[in-house]
C-alpha cells in the first residue's frame, strides 16, 4: 500500500516539475515585446489621449516618462561591453 502513496507522490512531483519548467521556458522564449515600466506602449498613450481618456497635462507627463525610459535604456545600451554607437546601422 505505502508503495502506491509513494508513487502517487512521485507522480505529482513530476507534473508540478514539468509545469514550472515550462513557465519559465515561456517566459524566456516570449518575453514582453515592449516592456514599459508603466504599462502602456507610446502609441497607446497617444490613442487614449485622442479618445479623451487623457487630458492633456496627463498626455504630456506619460510621453516625458515615455522619452526618460527610452533615455536610460540607450544609455544602458550603449554602456554595456561591445556596445557603441558606431552599431547602429545608418539610413
Amino acid at each position: 500500500m505505502g508503495i502506491f502513496i509513494w508513487g502517487g507522490v512521485l507522480i505529482a512531483v513530476v507534473i508540478v516539475g514539468w509545469l514550472v519548467i515550462r513557465s519559465i521556458r515561456r517566459r524566456i522564449t516570449n518575453p514582453p515585446t515592449e516592456i514599459t515600466g508603466f504599462g502602456f506602449s507610446l502609441k497607446q498613450i497617444e490613442a487614449m489621449y485622442k479618445n479623451g481618456e487623457l487630458t492633456e497635462d496627463e498626455y504630456k507627463a506619460l510621453k516625458r516618462r515615455k522619452a526618460e525610459q527610452a533615455a536610460r535604456a540607450a544609455e544602458k545600451f550603449l554602456t554595456t561591453p561591445n556596445r557603441n554607437a558606431s552599431n547602429f546601422k545608418k539610413k
